[in-house]
């Protein structure tokens, strides 16, 4: 693995111009005046601690019942429309993509927090919050694995047990985790912000990686990276292993199905609703918007695969997409749930 590994790139998040772009007649358009308004963000709140989630989830007005998430137990190709029931290919893409699924709990919410969504008047989640240490829970996506050693001229591991070790690790490892910037806002919220990795039934064991620092944040497009680090080299070979067979299977369903984008527009989220274990929901997306900026499109969707409260972050699987690094789940508004603005 050792020379597979590149080092992540440094960078330093900041709000971007706010999204204007609409769609008429299913042609894409840039239009200064259509600015995407947004709805109910979907971090789950815990003013009670834990012991909220089980209300929470009896008391769900968003999916009462929650119809059409599936345990990830029970996930298998006949969960998805007929027309893939023989296809190992994309079941096996989307278990992979669970694999790479978290659970991303915060206790603490930054004093940074804007009043409202910039350019807007609508309010920014967890304002009225802020300097408090109410939980927090939304899900994530590892999209990076990488190792580093002493001699990279970084010092040596600083994990929370090789910060008080006298012989701290000289080989360690960051896993960069994509999540919505309204479940993770700043540095000072993912440094009390915890990673859960391998929650897939109440039985499974499970691995937490706390916070260290944050690789950048977008209030507008919604979306937040962060980077754990840990010296459980077992975990990272495991995670690296996860994550490269991961970008491998896109590229296989994309030269497979690359035709039929935006023809079968198959969309499948994997997430923790409520903080549960993983689910996984099968639906379509049903609207794209687009806008240009700086030669980059950045898109955002809407569609019909069930949320939650806690789905918020949680990676978005499109058929076709020819992009293994996929958008995050923001919300929900009039138009039906929706995605984190993020490059096509």
């Amino acid at each position: 693995m050792g020379n597979s590994y590149t080092k992540p790139k440094r960078k330093q998040g900041s709000p971007s111009s706010v999204m204007a772009s609409c769609e008429i007649q299913n042609k894409h358009v840039i239009e200064e005046s259509c600015v995407f308004c947004p709805g109910n963000h979907e971090a789950e709140m815990c003013y009670g601690g834990e012991a909220d989630l089980h209300k929470h989830v009896a008391d769900c007005m968003k999916n009462p019942g929650h119809k059409g998430f599936i345990p990830l137990k029970d996930f298998n190709s006949n969960c998805l429309p007929s027309r893939y029931h023989d296809d190992d290919l994309m079941s096996k893409t989307i278990k992979t993509l669970a694999a790479l699924t978290v659970q991303v709990k915060t206790k603490f919410t930054s004093l940074e927090r804007p009043e409202f969504y910039p350019g807007t008047q609508v309010p920014y989640p967890c304002y009225n919050d802020r300097g408090s240490h109410v939980m927090r829970l939304g899900t994530g996506r590892v999209y990076g694995v990488f190792k580093f050693i002493e001699s990279d001229r970084r010092g040596t591991c600083r994990c929370a047990k090789c910060q008080v070790s006298a012989t701290p690790s000289k080989v360690w490892g960051e896993v960069c985790v994509r999540t919505a910037t309204h479940v993770v806002f700043d540095a000072s919220e993912a440094r009390q912000t915890r990673c859960v990795l391998g929650f897939d039934d109440n039985k499974s064991p499970v691995v937490s990686l706390d916070g260290w620092e944050v690789l950048g944040a977008d209030i507008e497009r919604d979306l937040c990276e962060l980077i754990y680090v840990t010296c459980d080299l077992e975990l990272v070979d495991e995670l690296y292993k996860m994550w490269r067979r991961f970008k491998d299977l896109c590229r296989e369903v994309w030269g497979k199905y690359r035709r039929f984008f935006g023809v079968n527009k198959l969309t499948v989220i994997v997430s923790h609703p409520h903080g549960c274990p993983k689910q996984v929901s099968v639906g379509q997306w049903t609207r794209k918007r687009e806008r240009n900026d700086k030669l980059l499109n950045w898109t955002r969707y809407w569609y019909t695969t069930c949320t939650c409260p806690g789905s918020s972050g949680a990676p978005i699987y499109k058929l076709g997409y020819d992009r293994w690094y996929l958008h995050p789940h923001s919300g929900s508004n009039s138009e039906g749930n929706y995605s984190g603005e993020y490059m096509d």
